[in-house]
C-alpha cells in the first residue's frame, strides 16, 4: 500500500475518479426521471457548476502527483494555480447563485 501512495499511482486513480464522478453527476442531471426522484428541486448540477468543483480537484491531484514523482516545480506550480482559479469560480458560482 505504501508503495502504491508512494510512487503517485494513488493521484492516477483519484483523477480518474473525478473525471467519471463529473460525468456521472452531469449525466444523471441530464435524465428526466433521475432528476425528480433524486434531486427535490428537480434539476441537477450544470455543466459550469461541475467544472469549478471538478477542476479544482483535479488540479490539486496534478500538483500532489507531480510534487511526488519530483517533476519540475512549474507541473506543480500550474496544478495549484489551476486548482486555485477552478476554486474561486467555484466560490464566485455559488455566491451569485445564493444572492
Amino acid at each position: 500500500m505504501i508503495d502504491f501512495v508512494a510512487s503517485g499511482r494513488v493521484f492516477d486513480l483519484v483523477i480518474a475518479i473525478l473525471v467519471l464522478e463529473g460525468i456521472a453527476l452531469f449525466a444523471l442531471s441530464r435524465l428526466p426521471r433521475a432528476r425528480a426522484r433524486l434531486l427535490p428541486e428537480g434539476r441537477g448540477l450544470g455543466f459550469r457548476d461541475l467544472a469549478g468543483f471538478v477542476a479544482a480537484g483535479l488540479g490539486l491531484s496534478i500538483a500532489a502527483r507531480a510534487a511526488i514523482h519530483g517533476q519540475s516545480w512549474t507541473i506543480v506550480a500550474a496544478g495549484l494555480t489551476i486548482a486555485f482559479v477552478a476554486h474561486v469560480y467555484d466560490l464566485y458560482r455559488r455566491w451569485r447563485t445564493a444572492r
